[in-house]
Order: structure tokens, then sequence, then C-alpha cells
């Protein structure tokens, strides 16, 4: 049988839904993949993937938006697909909508995190979430990353339980292990990066730079922290992404200048090595606004970091509040540096941090247990697997 994954951009594409692509296509299905133009994608092809290239714009624009639908349909009606499954924000809404329009037997929607949440005005909350439940009526099943975003769901209208389906989020813990970090290796991306060996404590995040991410909170809080630690240094895993709706980097940049930390952070773009990256770190920071479930969280738990983020849906289930890491208010700066400071100074309760989030990846985020969800959700469709 035939699927269709359908995402924004190229990123999500190889950061997110590679190893379920994978899992699928290792089950006996025919998988391929639609996002916008994007570098990346050659480089997918070349690995053997199947990718169609449809601009689909992230933001909410009639014209575009319009377009997407008719050629994402196009495509659908031309590739016979048994099942499309949709994936961010408004792909998601445009894919459903096309896979109606040509029929498409079975829609599933990944909700990696909806776009309505709490600390959302009252108005816009009401308009993104009238918009997920008008599609919600042509969508087979709804997958949700996050217990919270389940819960929601399921209070809030969108759709019934049996619509609704939990799905979880896990990652490759054969990958992200300590024990395969070597000190050479971390010497090694010192000197690469720049970063001199006094440079400590480290911190860090992974994702992309937007406003949205905290960016702008966790420079404040390393300056604050420098009281107590002038030598911290911040590595920022990741970049800036083409497609985003804010242009943040430069204002980001500018913002560290006039912190006085150009020195004390450290930018290292799009990387496939992030677990080697996570190596070098003493704490790994999120302080975002919205997230599913983050995915980089739970990849610095496996790799024995100690965490601080932001007391927000999906980060307040991955981390077990003062057993794998600390929570702290969204938008705070002085209460992330506290809490980062906390852990800084106490090098038994990091270690304790590390190793608690490391079992709870183990026991409860491994990525094949998200992959026997998925499949369970597509046999009860009637997807056949060989």
């Amino acid at each position: 049988m035939k699927v269709l994954h359908v995402c924004a951009v190229a990123f999500g594409l190889e950061t997110l839904l590679l190893p379920q692509i994978d899992y699928l296509a290792s089950r006996g299905l025919t998988v391929e993949a639609a996002c916008s133009p994007d570098t990346r994608v050659d480089a997918l092809r070349a690995r053997g993937y199947v990718i169609h290239e449809i601009s689909v714009d992230r933001r909410i624009a009639p014209g575009p938006n319009s377009k997407s639908v008719l050629e994402l349909g196009r495509l659908m009606r031309a590739g016979k697909y048994d099942l499309v499954h949709t994936h961010a924000p408004v792909a998601s809404v445009l894919g459903r909508v096309a896979a109606k329009l040509a029929g498409v037997e079975r829609i599933v929607y990944t909700a990696h995190g909806f776009y309505f949440h709490e600390h959302m005005p009252r108005q816009k909350y009401a308009l993104y979430h009238g918009i997920e439940k008008s599609v919600a009526q042509i969508t087979d099943r709804i997958l949700v990353q996050s217990q919270e975003d389940y819960d929601t769901a399921v209070t809030s209208g969108l759709g019934s339980a049996k619509k609704i389906k939990y799905l979880g989020n896990g990652i490759d813990l054969s990958r992200f292990d300590p024990r395969a970090s070597h000190s050479a290796n971390r010497t090694r991306l010192r000197r690469e990066l720049g970063i001199p060996e006094a440079r400590s404590p480290i911190l860090g995040i992974t994702g992309r730079i937007t406003e949205e991410k905290g960016f702008g909170e966790l420079v404040e809080a390393l300056s604050l922290l420098h009281a107590d630690f002038p030598e911290a240094h911040l590595i920022v895993i990741g970049g800036q992404l083409s497609t985003e709706r804010d242009a943040f980097q430069d204002k980001l940049i500018e913002f560290i200048s006039d912190h006085g930390l150009r020195s004390h952070v450290t930018f290292t773009g799009f990387r496939s090595d992030v677990q080697e990256l996570l190596g070098l770190l003493d704490l790994f920071v999120l302080p975002s606004y919205r997230e599913g479930l983050p995915r980089s969280v739970l990849e610095a738990m496996a790799m024995e970091l100690p965490v601080v983020a932001t007391n927000i849906r999906g980060c307040r289930e991955a981390i077990v509040d003062e057993v794998t890491g600390l929570l702290v208010p969204a938008r705070n700066a002085r209460a992330l540096s506290e809490a980062a400071r906390r852990i800084l100074v106490d090098p038994d309760l990091a270690l304790r941090m590390g190793k608690a989030g490391r079992e709870r990846v183990v026991t409860t985020f491994d990525e094949r247990f998200v992959f026997a969800r998925l499949e369970k959700c597509y046999r009860e469709l009637g997807v056949v697997f060989t």
C-alpha cells in the first residue's frame, strides 16, 4: 500500500519524520513525501527517498494556500495514495483539504504540538482552535505527541476519543548514548568551534532559531549567570530556516552584542552530529513558549544531561521537575538563570538529574514505542503490512 507524508519544509521531514518513514518502508509500505522546495531535498533523494516538491507557505495566505491545495490534490490523484499523513500547522490543514478533495480514503494528522496554546491571546486561540476543529471533521485519525494535547483535544471538542490517539515522541537510543561520546571527540569539537578549554560551564540549546523558542530570555539569563560564572558559554545547535515566520537571528546576534556576550555564544548551524555536540554540555536549556513534546529535550536527557525548560505542555511531560531537571515560567529570564545556577553549583544534583533523565527516556521515550503505536493506527484504518 502507498502512503504520502505532507509537511511544510524538508528540515522537518529530515529531523522528525525519516525514522517513521524508514520503519513503515521496512514493514512493506511504499512511502513518499511532499514538502516545499529546499536544498536538502536533493540529498534526501540521493539517499533513496521519493520527495515531491510543492510550495507550502507556513502562514495563512489565501492565494499561496489555494495554490498549494491544488498542486497537492493533483499529486494525490496521480499518485493514488492509500493514506495521506500530514504534519505542521498550516501544511496539515492544506494537506488534509487536498486529500479530501482528491478522494483519498484515509487521512491522518500528527499534531506536533497544537498551534493554539495557553499563553496565546484568547481571540487568537479561538481562531486557531476553530481551524483545527473544522479540519478535524475530514480527518480519520489525529495523533498527538503529549498526553496534555490528547486531553485538550478531547475536552475541547476537536474529536472523539476514537479519532484522537496518543502517538507520543521518541528517539533512537543507540545514537543518543553518552557511552558513545569520547573525550577525543569532545576535544576536537571544542577546537573546531573555537571554545577554549577554560570555558566552563557550557550550556546548550538545540533547534530552529525563532523568538518563540525563548532565545531572548536565554541570552539574558546567560548575562545574569556571568556574575557567578564569568566563563559560562552557550552553544546554539541549529539555525534559522529561510521559511521562518520571524527572521530572528539578526535580532538575536544584536541582542548578544548588546549584552557583551559575543565571545560567549557559539552558533554551530544545523549539524548531523548533534549527539556529539551534546557531549560538550554541562546543562541543556529550552526556554520555549510552545512545544508538542520536544525531541531536543529527549535527546539531551538520553545523553544524561540535566535540563532546565519552561513549564509548558510537552516540556512538563518529558521532564520530571526536581528529578530529571527543573521547570521555570515562560518568558522569565531571571527564573531561568536561577534554575541554571542551582544545577551548575551542585555537580551531584546535575549527575543525579542526568542519570534519572536517561532512565526516563529509556523506559518511556524509545522511538520503537512510537513505531508500534503508528502501525497500530494504520492497521485500524485498514492499511495492510507485509
